[in-house]
């Protein structure tokens, strides 16, 4: 029994290490860039040695792997009730317009995604990491699209764009502001997703 608790307490101890790791990364990311942090600054941020931030990951490649999945778990929620709600359900999408807005238009969210996106045009393997959320999303979206869309997958890629890029335009605004642009932004995917 003694065997399995410090088992326990060595993974506790090792899921800890890395989620600090991870939480150092993601700060410097925003703070640098992605491409003007190394693992020494990361293992400095972190105050760990290079070597002991070797022992868990083996290069940003691997960290930015893990921050997807840590957005594909945050994301979860949002996704299920979009997945699970009626067809017929366009509050559903509307619900989630404003939730996904409200991830989007985070600081710190939008410095991180505007640094993965530059980083996925020097290395489209980084982009693979993040295709499994996005694909998700998109076909969560598409299931709100009217049937006469010719391409409705590209249709809903485009509402997602929307929603993220309208989120980014709102960042450091007033609220005031920040409110007109989700209206606006929700009046448009309104009449997106209007049956006639």
């Amino acid at each position: 029994m003694e065997k399995k608790s410090e088992l326990s307490l060595r993974e506790e101890k090792t899921a800890r290490r890395r989620s600090l790791i991870i939480e150092a990364a993601a700060t410097l990311f925003i703070l640098k860039g992605f491409h003007q942090t190394g693992m020494r600054d990361i293992a400095g941020q972190a105050d760990i040695s290079l070597g002991n931030l070797y022992n868990h990951f083996k290069g940003k490649h691997e960290i930015i792997a893990a921050i997807s999945e840590i957005e594909a778990a945050e994301m979860e929620p949002l996704l299920s009730h979009l997945e699970n709600a009626p067809d017929s359900g366009d509050d559903a999408l509307m619900e989630f317009a404003q939730a996904y807005f409200a991830v989007c238009s985070s600081p710190a969210n939008a410095a991180l995604s505007a640094e993965i996106v530059a980083e996925i045009f020097r290395n489209p393997d980084i982009g693979s990491v993040f295709s499994g959320t996005r694909k998700r999303l998109i076909g969560a979206v598409e299931r709100y699209l009217p049937d006469n869309y010719a391409n409705r997958t590209a249709t809903a890629g485009l509402v997602l764009d929307l929603i993220e890029r309208a989120g980014q335009s709102a960042v450091g605004t007033s609220d005031a502001l920040q409110s007109d642009i989700k209206t606006a932004l929700l009046e448009v995917i309104g009449r997106l997703v209007e049956r006639s």
